[in-house]
């Protein structure tokens, strides 16, 4: 019995000291180890009208010879979570202007005195003539497109947005309206187009009794 013992103690001895020699060789056994990786998710860029644009009925009625001049305004927001922004463009259906539904008139489109692409800043129409016209404004100035900021007394210069000025006629070339170089906040871009028309007494060519139309077109897509 008592070799029994010694045997089994000899034999527990020595797997110690063999797990002791394991551990000394193999030192990384016994130590902490560390496994590290990364999780990626792409996100891509959206954009949209969070508040599209609604019809416009062009206030008030205008007559015929006599004139005036009538206002209307629908407003849109965009919303984008693009790094780089969005660039937003307005097209007409036609160049002509606003298009007489039964008669075949039309109400011609607005001509500004600085050329076809700079808009006007104040809304002119010689005597005798009837004009139509849009222009543009932000709930950040800084998004709307340089073309309609003004510094006080012309367009296309300065930084202002100032209100009811700088006018240019719709047409079947997109114009750039906006162009935010950053992602909107979850509230969105605001932007209000504003059209006018004018009827100067007893124009020429005149314009028949009818109602007119302008099909208008905003396109957002994000820088």
């Amino acid at each position: 019995m008592k070799e029994f013992i010694q045997t089994l103690k000899t034999s527990t001895i020595s797997l110690l000291m063999l797990a002791l020699m394991f551990v000394v060789v193999e030192p990384a056994i016994g130590n902490a180890v560390e496994d590290q990786f990364t999780v990626s998710q792409s996100v891509t860029s959206e954009i949209s009208f969070i508040t599209p644009t609604s019809d416009i009925t062009m206030s008030p009625a205008l007559a015929g010879i006599t004139g005036g001049t009538s206002n209307g305004q629908t407003t849109v927001r965009v919303l984008t979570n693009n790094a780089l922004g969005y660039t937003m463009t307005l097209t007409a259906s036609s160049s002509v202007g606003m298009l007489g539904i039964a008669n075949g008139g039309n109400i011609p489109a607005y001509v500004p005195a600085a050329g076809s692409t700079t808009p006007e800043y104040t809304f002119t129409a010689a005597a005798n003539t009837a004009r139509f016209g849009y222009t543009v404004e932000a709930s950040t100035t800084a998004d709307l497109s340089q073309a309609f900021k003004d510094t006080g007394t012309i367009c296309g210069a300065g930084s202002s947005d100032t209100v009811n000025q700088c006018w240019l006629n719709a047409s079947t070339s997109a114009v750039t309206i906006m162009n935010r170089s950053t992602a909107t906040t979850a509230s969105g871009s605001t932007s209000t187009i504003k059209f006018r028309v004018v009827i100067n007494s007893s124009p020429v060519p005149s314009i028949p009794q009818d109602t007119y139309v302008a099909t208008t077109t905003l396109t957002a897509t994000t820088n």
